[in-house]
């Protein structure tokens, strides 16, 4: 993910795509600690594509959806884990991103932001023309989010295909018993 989103190079190869990418990959990422939540977005924003004019007509949808409104005008080195991503999320979601990256950053974010985010990752997902790429060892929102499901193993393509009957092939290639997962249906 972070030789796609272009924070790391190949050492060999090369990455091809077509359109704008957007990622949520570790919490914090992007953001400068002495500046506030807001010019953190602008900074965000901008690093990722967005004009000022777009940053400034999507601010208020981004606060909202983020939560972090109370706190937007404070360094964003007072924000706890749970905020960072939250407002990382947020940003990157508003960037109408054709691929969008996430890596399992979700989990540190309380369940009502979590069910949001969800929810705005189904939205992405369901417009024309839009890529997700979703990191994660949770079942269930793998589950919920993905159509497609590629199974990994130290780097090695274990299984490409349906999520579900990836999903399968993980548990019998981990001898999980199904009975035994919380969540997962």
């Amino acid at each position: 993910l972070k030789i796609i989103s272009k924070i790391t190079s190949p050492t060999k190869g090369l990455i091809c795509y077509n359109g704008r990418i957007a990622s949520l990959l570790e919490v914090g990422t992007g953001f400068h600690p002495e500046l506030t939540g807001r010019e953190n977005i602008y900074l965000n924003a901008s690093i990722n594509g967005m004009s000022i004019s777009e940053t400034k007509s999507k601010l208020a949808e981004i606060v909202e959806f983020s939560g972090i409104g109370v706190h937007l005008d404070t360094p964003v080195k007072r924000y706890s884990s749970g905020m960072l991503v939250r407002l990382g999320f947020s940003v990157a979601a508003y960037l109408d991103p054709d691929i969008l990256l996430i890596d399992e950053v979700l989990a540190v974010g309380d369940a009502s932001f979590r069910n949001r985010a969800i929810q705005k990752i189904k939205d992405i997902t369901n417009s024309k023309n839009k890529t997700i790429i979703f990191v994660s060892h949770n079942l269930d929102s793998v589950s919920q989010l993905c159509s497609k499901t590629i199974l990994l193993d130290k780097g090695e393509l274990i299984k490409f295909g349906e999520t579900d009957k990836v999903i399968e092939h993980y548990l019998d290639y981990h001898n999980i018993v199904k009975d035994n997962l919380t969540g997962y249906k």
